[in-house]
């Protein structure tokens, strides 16, 4: 008698067990709710560093770059070499581009009256390889440069480039200089309200409304923590919170309804846009300032700044590289990332190029 209840408690157990392991089987399974963590990428970059310009020659420096693919980028500012006889070369070289073997030194031409001359380019935009912007008006157009008279007066460099396409374009300089070229190739200025130096620009989809968000940031250069962010609409430019943020600012990058940043003196961010405050919490993560950050995507993030410092976020923590791209006196002023590659350029005596690869 026992054995036979034993062994109907032992059948019981077993078909409530394959019921219950086909119940899950049958299933996909889910994290519980509320508790995803973010999805990551990988930190594993390696790094390899070019300079370029000649000791004799003046101080070279490179200020933006542009990654088409990873045989086609652009990078900007000036390049000092020995002319053909040996002697220093006073015209700068002022576009270095990569072809996928050799780092090649291009000389842009600006004009005035008529007379092209050769100046340090200081920003660079791409669309694709037959459409590239640096500066305001001068445009690659697949095999040379053309420059395109400007109707309105700049009163510096073009510090950030950023748009849709060439009819959709929008710059940004020093004493609140915002401009936009429309569809009709005219350059209209933006009033900002400021005579902050404006130093980046960043927009992107948001994708519950579909309108293109587009925001700034402003200091003043190296004399103030004093600081404005602009979200700009059309041909207006409204100043928005930068309530958290103590220092100033240089850089910003972003994913509407997603996440946020900012860096400077520090890096900060926030998940919406409409909340009320940045937090430096979790991106206390280095002394060196902050020159620049771009992503991919809200975890595959780079910053670059002071001393050849890099970072990457990877969607939980950020990662330094600096014992690889460190620099003794200079900084990377700008940095671009694309698919598994990151080229950082600044300057160390020398103009400095860093593309890094995982």
């Amino acid at each position: 008698m026992r054995k036979n209840n034993y062994m109907k408690y032992i059948l019981i157990f077993s078909t409530s067990m394959f019921l219950l392991l086909v119940s899950f089987n049958c299933k996909s399974p889910t994290a519980p709710k509320g508790n995803n963590p973010p999805d990551t990428t990988s930190n594993n970059f390696t790094f390899q560093t070019f300079t370029f310009g000649a000791s004799n020659a003046g101080s070279s420096y490179l200020l933006d770059v542009a990654i088409i693919s990873d045989s086609n980028i652009w990078c900007v500012g000036a390049v000092y070499l020995d002319s053909a006889d040996g002697a220093p070369d006073p015209i700068p070289y002022n576009v270095v581009h990569w072809d996928g073997k050799n780092w090649i030194p291009m000389k842009a031409p600006f004009y005035y009256q008529g007379k092209a001359f050769y100046s340090p380019v200081y920003s660079i935009y791409a669309f694709d390889a037959n459409d590239i912007w640096l500066e305001a008006g001068i445009h690659w157009e697949g095999n040379q440069f053309q420059t395109e008279p400007l109707n309105i007066s700049f009163p510096s460099h073009v510090n950030k480039i950023w748009g849709t396409s060439s009819s959709d374009l929008y710059i940004v300089g020093n004493n609140g200089l915002i401009a936009h070229r429309g569809s009709n190739g005219t350059w209209q200025k933006i009033e900002s309200g400021t005579d902050m130096n404006i130093y980046d620009i960043w927009g992107s989809t948001n994708q519950q409304t579909g309108k293109e968000e587009i925001l700034a940031v402003a200091s003043y250069s190296d004399t103030s923590a004093q600081r404005k962010i602009f979200q700009i609409n059309g041909n207006s430019a409204e100043e928005i919170s930068s309530s958290g943020i103590n220092w100033d600012l240089e850089t910003i990058w972003f994913k509407p309804q997603s996440h946020y940043f900012v860096g400077g003196t520090g890096i900060y961010d926030k998940h919406l846009l409409s909340d009320n405050t940045w937090s430096r919490q979790y991106y206390n993560v280095t002394d060196n300032y902050i020159n620049c950050i771009r992503g991919n995507d809200v975890n595959d993030i780079v910053a670059v700044g002071a001393y050849g410092e890099v970072l990457h976020f990877n969607g939980v923590r950020w990662n330094s590289f600096i014992n690889e791209t460190g620099l003794t006196n200079g900084q990377y002023v700008s940095v671009a990332i694309k698919g598994n590659e990151i080229v950082a350029v600044g300057y160390n005596g020398k103009a400095v190029i860093a593309v890094g690869k995982r």
